[in-house]
């Protein structure tokens, strides 16, 4: 099958320089895995990849993929805030609705940070019928009220336990997203609850789509390490044997964190299939002590710990973003 025959799939993403090589390493993955009848037509916000590492991109998925550059486009808000390693390029996501062509009517958002382990295709038809989108219950936050849940939930009319979904992988409707002012209902949000949002267009879109949202398989979005950890205590669903999708949340990321555990070790395969080949990440007395805790039954004790550590560097790193998104903050 030629590539003008093959089905298309829309992929929705965002990248800052410092992502350009995930962001290559994410798309290799999921075309190492997709079914041969189809083909990703693949929308990239560029926030400041230079020419040479888009080339290299390019690269990575010109077998299976076409890229198509887009400008980005921040939401309207007077003050956006980031804080600890996050860039601001992070709330693009807000904006997917418009910048997406208006004759693109489904997409699939994938973060970055993200391996895809499994057959694309079978998430694009998941039906969305009914919901703005569908996503993973979130593993650490699983419901509005949980610790880093949506901070204004009782403002927001809603009760303690409204589910709340990571925002990584999600599929959208796109006509049901604008046609319901998805992008301007978060932007409200941000602007209501400024430096009390925790994890920025993750709660923005949770408040947004509380109620309106369709639950996908865990498999489709799990930290593996995380998984174990909370034991599916959090959100009642067991962890799955194969994760479809690994996302590596938190700051341990595989491009900056040498680890040996299973998933980390597939994604070096990957980075081996892209111009960055042979990047690994510096193995160091401190990634040793920090691979060995995180894969410890003392992690599960010390748990709560890591959720004040992560509380204080928000406190401690807070600050109004600061990059191309916020350009055009004062219109």
């Amino acid at each position: 099958m030629t590539s003008s025959e093959s089905i298309p799939i829309v992929v929705a993403c965002a990248a800052d320089g410092p992502y350009a090589m995930p962001l290559a390493v994410m798309l290799r993955s999921a075309i190492a895995n997709l079914d041969p009848r189809y083909r990703l037509e693949v929308y990239a916000v560029d926030d400041g990849i230079d020419q040479e590492d888009k080339q290299r991109i390019a690269r990575a998925v010109a077998d299976r993929a076409a890229i198509h550059w887009v400008p980005a486009r921040p939401p309207a808000v007077a003050a956006l805030f980031t804080w600890g390693r996050m860039p601001a390029t992070t709330y693009q996501k807000l904006t997917v609705g418009e910048w997406l062509p208006p004759t693109v009517h489904k997409a699939i958002w994938l973060d970055c940070d993200l391996l895809v382990l499994d057959d694309l295709a079978r998430l694009w038809h998941e039906p969305v019928t009914g919901n703005v989108v569908l996503a993973v219950q979130d593993e650490r936050v699983p419901f509005v009220s949980s610790w880093f849940g949506i901070a204004a939930y009782r403002d927001e009319g809603l009760s303690r336990d409204t589910k709340y979904f990571n925002a990584g992988v999600i599929v959208i409707d796109l006509q049901r997203w604008r046609g319901e002012c998805v992008t301007a209902r978060a932007a409200a949000y941000l602007e209501r609850v400024g430096e009390r949002v925790f994890f920025w267009d993750q709660e923005a879109l949770n408040a947004a789509l509380a109620g309106s949202w369709g639950a996908l398989e865990k498999r489709w979005n799990t930290n593996p390490s995380v998984a174990k950890l909370l034991g599916g205590r959090g959100d009642g669903v067991p962890v799955p044997d194969t994760p479809s999708i690994v996302h590596f949340t938190g700051n341990l990321k595989p491009w900056n964190y040498a680890n040996p555990a299973e998933h980390y070790a597939r994604y070096y395969q990957f980075i081996d299939q892209t111009a960055w080949a042979g990047r690994r990440p510096a193995r160091t007395w401190r990634t040793i002590a920090i691979a060995r805790y995180e894969a410890s039954s003392l992690r599960r004790w010390l748990f709560p710990l890591e959720q004040w550590a992560t509380w204080l560097v928000k406190r401690a790193t807070q600050r109004p973003a600061s990059s191309s998104l916020m350009a055009p903050a004062s219109r």
